[in-house]
């Protein structure tokens, strides 16, 4: 065992308590060699993250030692092999590397020479210098003079020599939507990503994406690729020019499904996709919680949601009709212009009021609108029977739309497990975003959509498009295009059925029995008489709300 001699810090950037913290390591290490000092090294990076005042801004996370343990493991590390986290922080990723290498057999000082990291911010990189420094004297060799552990943005200042020459890419790189304010990136970032990027990049891309992007161009022939991501990356509309780029270059062999527990500091579901440059036939999907493994056939390119619908328990419907409902239906989103024109405008009914009636996504269950059965929150507002006041003459905009939502259609709410769908026959309602309204060419299709969109087999299909795109792991973000797209049944008899039991379960109430008929009656429709997919579509069926 080693002992440092003395830390090449620029101690002048590290926070007062995080120097002393590094100091006292580092006299434990020199007076104890033989302790372990794993969970020592890794906690560096915890103060680190304690230190920011900033970090959800900047997206940073800090990763518990053992997750970045287990990602190092699935991407097959061998003795020689040159690491690369282009988002290092504070370098749990690369410790965790350097240690796997030395149980592989590898001298320290190669190891040393292998690790590289990039991190906009110079306290995190000061501190993976200080982590990376320790191991190695820890573990009986010398830190390098030089090393490649370099401050600046890993997107955009990454050395050309390091592309095409790592042979593992690994880390937890920022997560920056793009749709809330305080994690968007500024304009000049955003023109710079472009010119970087080009046509992969689009403006709502999550940050975390655009690292796989660089990750495919610096890994070698036989490199291997694995960043912790956002579960909604899978499946989300802007992520998917850049999974079809990934998907033409590197093969996606495994699937690491984190869940919402791996980070105490970050509410968010996490996946970690491997990639690798061997083509393979199959995928596997590893759950971090029970190590449980299940083996699926490897994605349609770009289509990776699928993934986490196989893990999520989805059955698999591969519906081969070409006819869409976007043929038969014009599907919409609605803009928020009308949101913040009803926000001005929705008030409590009034007795026998026949004023439009107000949909939000809350009052939309299977069948069902729970309009005065539940409250709704709107405009943070609370109603109970929500009303729009419109005027004499509103604008010419707003004229339309309303003219255009005043008539019979299909309302589908947008954050769910299973299709939830109301069809409003009357004519009366209006919708507030982000419902999606479907608009039948033929009004005396309605119910037979509304059988297709409400059935089992459109729900796993828009699954396992969209798995993961919700506010967890097993719902799903609806959207307009995607529902457009979804594939509707042959003319038959069953689907004529269908579309009778809809009626007479949005007009009647729905029970058990009935909600049973119509599920296996449009499961003949699509050709899935399948009991799976009929008792997997039950059981995500919302229990009824007081």
């Amino acid at each position: 065992m080693g002992a440092p001699t003395s830390l090449r810090l620029k101690s002048e950037l590290l926070p007062g308590g995080l120097d002393q913290a590094i100091k006292h390591l580092s006299e434990r290490i020199r007076s104890n060699p033989k302790d372990n000092f794993l969970e020592d090294l890794a906690q560096l990076g915890r103060l680190r993250q304690a230190s920011m005042s900033n970090h959800r801004r900047s997206g940073a996370v800090f990763t518990p030692y053992a997750i970045a343990e287990e990602i190092v493991k699935f991407v097959d590390l061998r003795n020689g092999d040159t690491v690369c986290d282009p988002a290092v922080g504070p370098g749990v990723f690369l410790l965790a590397a350097a240690e796997r290498k030395m149980q592989l057999g590898e001298s320290v000082s190669s190891i040393c020479s292998t690790l590289r990291g990039v991190d906009l911010d110079p306290v995190s990189i000061e501190v993976a210098r200080a982590t990376l420094q320790l191991w190695a004297a820890w573990r009986g060799g010398v830190w390098p003079e030089t090393d490649r552990l370099l401050v600046g943005d890993g997107l955009l200042d990454i050395p050309d020599e390091w592309h095409g020459t790592c042979d593992v890419v690994i880390g937890n790189p920022p997560f920056l939507g793009q749709l809330k304010s305080e994690t968007s990136r500024d304009r000049s970032r955003a023109q710079a990503l472009k010119q970087r990027f080009g046509s992969r990049y689009t403006a709502y891309v999550d940050e975390s994406m655009l690292f796989f992007l660089l990750a495919v161009e610096l890994i070698s022939k036989d490199g291997r690729v694995s960043l912790i991501v956002p579960s909604s990356t899978l499946g989300s509309d802007s992520s998917q020019l850049a999974r079809e780029w990934i998907d033409s270059r590197l093969a996606l062999s495994e699937i690491w499904v984190g869940g919402r527990s791996v980070f105490d500091s970050a509410a968010v579901d996490v996946i970690a996709p491997i990639l690798r440059s061997e083509k393979r036939d199959e995928c596997t999907i590893v759950r971090y919680e029970t190590q449980d493994a299940l083996v699926v056939p490897r994605p349609l390119p770009g289509r990776w949601s699928s993934l986490l619908a196989h893990a999520n328990g989805v059955p698999t419907v591969a519906i081969a009709n070409t006819r869409r409902l976007g043929n038969r239906a014009v599907v919409t989103a609605d803009f928020r212009d009308a949101y913040y024109w009803l926000a001005e405008r929705v008030v409590e009914a009034v007795q026998n009021d026949d004023r439009p009636k107000l949909v939000t996504v809350g009052l939309v269950d299977p069948f069902c609108y729970r309009y005065g059965d539940v409250q709704t929150r709107f405009a943070k507002q609370r109603f109970q029977r929500p009303v729009v006041k419109i005027e004499d003459n509103p604008p010419t905009r707003l004229a339309s739309w309303v003219e255009q939502r005043l008539i019979p259609k299909l309302l589908v709410a947008t954050q769910t497990r299973i299709v939830e769908c109301y069809a409003d026959i009357k004519g009366e309602l209006l919708p507030s975003t982000p419902l999606v309204t479907i608009i039948p060419e033929q009004e005396s299709q309605l119910w037979h959509l509304m059988a297709a969109v409400s059935s089992p087999p459109a729900s796993a299909w828009l699954a396992s498009a969209a798995a993961g795109t919700g506010l967890s792991q097993g719902t799903m973000r609806l959207r307009a295009s995607l529902i457009a797209d979804l594939p509707l049944p042959e003319l038959s008899k069953a689907w004529d059925l269908g579309a009778e039991l809809a009626h007479e379960i949005q007009e009647n109430g729905a029970d058990d029995e009935l909600m049973r008929r119509f599920g296996e009656t449009m499961n003949q429709a699509y050709g899935f008489p399948s009991s799976e997919l009929l008792h997997w579509w039950i059981s995500q069926i919302p229990k009824k709300r007081p």
